[in-house]
């Protein structure tokens, strides 16, 4: 199956982060832009090195069309297409694949993304356009796949041979991240991806993989592993040196489903940036229970100046419940250490986990409006395939609807107490009553650090309450339950 050309994609199918575990619509939130496809642009990297011809292709952010995919499909010739597909929007996905087959009988389709990890079998099965599935981290996948070994000896994958569906043992993490080629970024194009305050280029930077935690929500445990991977401080921060040198990128994304849970390794990335006085800018993901004086110290003094955290609820039923293992006084305490060492924070909350009720959605908005974070987000559940939440809302009956075109935004599941409806009333309640504050609204005012950053704050603000205003007067039309 050697090939010499490949098309690698986001398809034309809705503006998401498609990052695996992340599979979050970017117009429906409060203060998401777009990332850079760096699962694509490792791929990209792995077939280069394997004398591959590659191009990335970000169709959303780009502002092109199916029209534009069967024009590239057309042009490019590509041997293989990968598709990186999302739970919310995989049927949709699959078009391109239909499109490719049209357009060349004999190219290969793929589809990678934490949906197929999980129905891999099924895809294939419904969707005859589809040839083969990247399960699960699938860089070492590729390179297999480029280096024309059998189908049948590669771990990882699930494809169709003479009419029958095969699926291969699952290929295990990879130990070593530090032997991954630093992502493709010469394929993408760099300039879409904008931090939304400053207007100025990020892109991301993943530092680590694997996650210790048991939230019932969260597909990291699946995809990633319990097991924390971390790739060494000089590897991560001389592809930060490339990323300055080569694209004149000084503002990051640590990706990672905790940057913070090692508190040596974290000082220690934080030692070779300033070692190597970079003066870059950079935000993280943490946990309020992995966060102390220390580490914020020596993160500050690195350029971290927004730190993400996962509160989830201020219900500390709710927080058990969910299995987020920290408490109410943790993240407390989080917030006012960010605050201390002039570190913004992005709060993220969550309605809709089945055991909520009216009372703790209250309690969450009060205790929001109480941590008053410099941002705030406020998520629906979605049961992703692989979590315990899918199972638990499909064991009690609580899902209506399928999947496609319900995200963070607009729930597929109710809660034992809620209906979809009113959670959706509810979510748009939080985000006014934390965002429409006169102290909030001064405060972004008075601490803006200048007047374009003050109006790209203005402008993104602005858009988002327009688009949440339009969804909710719409009340989601597509709504099938």
């Amino acid at each position: 199956m050697r090939f010499r050309r490949a098309l690698l994609i986001n398809p034309p199918s809705g503006l998401y982060i498609r990052e695996e575990r992340c599979q979050v619509p970017v117009k429906g939130l409060t203060a998401t832009a777009p990332r850079p496809p760096i699962d694509l642009a490792y791929l990209g990297a792995i077939l280069e090195r394997e004398g591959v011809e590659c191009f990335i292709r970000d169709y959303p952010v780009e502002g092109r069309g199916w029209r534009e995919l069967k024009n590239d499909l057309s042009s490019l010739s590509p041997d293989i297409l990968l598709v990186n597909v999302t739970t919310p929007t995989f049927e949709l996905d699959m078009k391109a694949c239909e499109l490719a087959k049209e357009i060349n009988l004999s190219i290969i389709t793929m589809a990678k993304g934490g949906h197929t990890t999980v129905f891999d079998e099924l895809a294939l099965r419904n969707h005859p356009y589809l040839d083969i599935v990247l399960r699960g981290e699938c860089e070492k996948t590729m390179e297999e796949l480029a280096k024309d070994i059998p189908l049948e000896e590669i771990k990882g994958i699930t494809y169709r041979e003479d009419g029958r569906i095969k699926r291969n043992p699952d290929r295990e993490f990879i130990e070593d991240l530090d032997s991954l080629p630093f992502p493709a970024r010469h394929l993408l194009n760099n300039s879409l991806y904008r931090r939304p305050d400053t207007n100025e280029l990020q892109t991301t930077i993943q530092t680590n993989r694997g996650c210790p935690g048991s939230c019932v929500f969260c597909l990291a445990g699946r995809l990633s592993g319990k097991k924390l991977r971390l790739r060494s401080p000089k590897n991560i921060v001389d592809e930060i040196e490339e990323c300055i040198n080569r694209f004149n990128i000084r503002n990051f994304f640590f990706r990672a489903d905790t940057f913070t849970w090692k508190k040596e390794w974290v000082i220690e990335v934080c030692r070779e940036i300033i070692r190597r006085d970079l003066r870059i800018k950079w935000v993280c993901n943490s946990r309020v229970d992995t966060l102390d004086e220390e580490r914020l110290r020596w993160m500050r003094g690195a350029g971290c100046w927004l730190v993400s955290l996962g509160i989830e609820s201020g219900s500390q039923r709710i927080l058990d419940l969910m299995k987020k293992g920290i408490t109410k006084e943790q993240a407390r305490k989080a917030i006012e250490l960010c605050r201390k060492f002039g570190i913004k924070t992005y709060a993220f909350y969550l309605f809709g986990l089945p055991w909520e009720n009216e009372e703790d959605v209250r309690e969450t908005i009060d205790f929001a409006i109480e941590l008053d974070s410099d941002f705030a987000e406020f998520h629906l559940a979605v049961p992703f395939p692989g979590t315990e939440l899918y199972d638990i809302v499909h064991r009690e009956g609580l899902v209506e609807g399928d999947f496609q075109g319900y995200d963070h935004t607009f729930p597929i599941a109710r809660t034992f107490f809620l209906s979809r409806e009113e959670l959706v009333k509810w979510r748009r309640k939080a985000i006014y009553r934390f965002y429409l504050r006169p102290r909030y609204i001064f405060r972004t005012i008075l601490h803006s650090p200048s007047p374009a950053s003050l109006f790209s704050y203005l402008k993104f603000a602005f858009e988002r309450l327009i688009l949440l205003s339009s969804n909710f007067k719409k009340e989601r039309g597509n709504d099938k339950g």
